[in-house]
């Protein structure tokens, strides 16, 4: 009879390590991602900051280009106050936005002076 208590007992203090160590070492691998992923969170929002400070990719030929267009069909005096970007440059572009991008754009076209 003690030999089976025995074996009993033995069997569930290993039982008992092995869950204890699975689990330690299920934390560990938490706990690590958690890290990378904080770490590439830093690296994100550094690359944003230094893209706010970097200079306008809009050159003064494109200014010169998108006012001579507003010019055309406004024909009148305009002040183009500003002018940005919808999607970076290195996105990608969906049919379903572009499409929804050509809807609005369509929408804004002003009435012709007489």
């Amino acid at each position: 009879m003690t030999e089976t208590l025995l074996l009993g007992l033995t069997i569930t203090v290993v039982g008992l390590v092995i869950v204890f160590l699975v689990q330690g070492s299920i934390t560990l691998f938490v706990g690590l991602i958690r890290r990378l992923d904080a770490r590439w969170q830093q690296c994100e929002e550094a690359d944003r900051e230094a893209a706010l400070i970097r200079d306008p990719s809009v050159d003064r030929t494109t200014l010169v280009l998108i006012a001579a267009a507003a010019a055309t069909m406004i024909a009148g005096r305009h002040r183009v106050r500003s002018v940005r970007r919808l999607l970076p440059v290195d996105s990608p572009q969906s049919p379903w936005s572009a499409q929804g991008r050509a809807v609005l754009q369509g929408s804004h076209i002003p009435g012709r002076r007489r």
